[in-house]
């Protein structure tokens, strides 16, 4: 237990006291010996020592790492490197959202961790909370965190801070997503107007996706990776990781814009500066979901951003641009993932219909045909041989 003591060629009381980890410490005080009322204050100090040790005691996970203290370090040696940026930032939002929780719920450290606690940050997430400046969530958001806490749980248990892992198969469905559908032009040519409204990155920022496919994400290019001589495109750090690094082709359209560009900016700098509404936790997809739900003046709630890739894949497919280029276009590895973004109707396939070569149906039979006797149009049955005809 801690206690004060004196020591030699020292005016004042010193404390020994239990560190929580278990280590033995000695401090001054910085209260006199030879003073009655600083000696009375050394002994309430010592009192303070002893109730957290015996807290400590009690604490049955303290030989065990709280979130806090590894899960950020944790994070920043694992992702943090140039082809793991985008990942890295991806955890960074998680683990804002999930230390709220954690806090929120007084979950210090991995072992508190149990199954009900997937259900609970499910229920907490959609709700969101005002308090932890937490803004309500989608249902899929919140698994997406809740696989991220499980990811943190297996790390936890691998270092010993846990038994097991409850919500490895926490077994939640993801809800289907609402399909994102094409634009069409006079919602484009609506957006364009609107944009002269908002910060100039987000009109270069649609530019480039509208005439690219390229994700919110991968507009932000760096211009050293723009080629204007070869009119090529290189994305050297797209979803999925450098190595899915790709070049396409540049659309004529996108020429002046990035003449422009290069002029303005050097190579090493990006397409554009994103400038958002100052918060710490502000990103492009934010301002381009307030741009599209939250604008009155817009009046287009059933877009987002993401429907410029609808749109230009969309849009490749009914120019009958095929399939194996336009997923080389929009660097997609999967056939299956590449369908998802198609939105063709049935103009779009009709002419295509009609040119699919089949055999003509047969004439129709003639009145007289269709008059004779049911036994002429399945086929008279043989009649059949007596013995007389049998024996000739």
């Amino acid at each position: 237990m801690a206690s004060k003591y004196p020591r030699t060629n020292s005016p004042f009381w010193w404390i020994k006291y239990k560190t929580p980890e278990g280590e033995y410490r000695c401090v001054s005080s910085g209260l006199r010996r030879d003073n009655v009322k600083e000696t009375r204050t050394a002994d309430k100090l010592v009192e303070k020592y002893q109730r957290e040790e015996q807290k400590s005691a009690d604490d049955p996970f303290r030989n065990d790492s709280a979130f806090a203290d590894w899960v950020p370090g944790y994070l920043e040696s694992n992702y943090n490197t140039p082809e793991t940026a985008k990942t890295f930032e991806a955890y960074g939002w998680r683990w804002h959202s999930v230390s709220k929780f954690l806090t929120a719920t007084k979950l210090t450290y991995p072992r508190q961790i149990t199954y009900e606690h997937a259900w609970k940050y499910l229920e907490w997430r959609k709700a969101g909370s005002s308090k932890d400046g937490i803004k309500a969530g989608s249902h899929n958001t919140a698994i997406h965190e809740i696989k991220f806490l499980s990811m943190l749980m297996t790390q936890a248990v691998r270092r010993g801070y846990a038994d097991g892992n409850p919500l490895l198969h926490p077994g939640i469905q993801k809800h289907k997503p609402a399909e994102k559908p094409a634009m069409t032009d006079e919602e484009i040519t609506k957006i364009r107007t609107e944009l002269l409204r908002w910060p100039e990155w987000m009109r270069t920022c649609f530019e480039i996706a509208i005439y690219t496919g390229c994700r919110v994400s991968d507009t932000n290019m760096p211009l050293r990776d723009i080629d204007l001589e070869a009119k090529t495109i290189t994305l050297e750090k797209p979803k999925g990781g450098a190595e899915r690094a790709f070049t396409v082709p540049m659309r004529e359209e996108l020429v002046p814009l990035f003449s422009r560009l290069k002029q303005e900016r050097t190579d090493d700098q990006t397409a554009y500066d994103f400038v958002g509404t100052g918060s710490k936790w502000e990103k492009p997809s934010k301002m381009w979901w307030r741009f599209f739900k939250q604008n009155d003046e817009l009046k287009l709630p059933h877009l987002c951003f993401h429907c410029t890739r609808v749109t230009f894949i969309t849009r490749g497919a009914k120019q009958g641009i095929p399939q194996s280029k336009m997923m080389k276009l929009v660097n997609h590895a999967s056939d299956e993932i590449h369908r998802v973004y198609q939105r063709l109707v049935v103009a779009d396939v009709r002419a295509e219909l009609n040119a699919i070569r089949i055999p003509s149906a047969p004439v129709a039979p003639s009145d007289d045909a269709q008059a004779r006797p049911a036994s002429e149009m399945r086929g008279a049955r043989k009649p059949q041989l007596n013995n007389d005809s049998q024996a000739a």
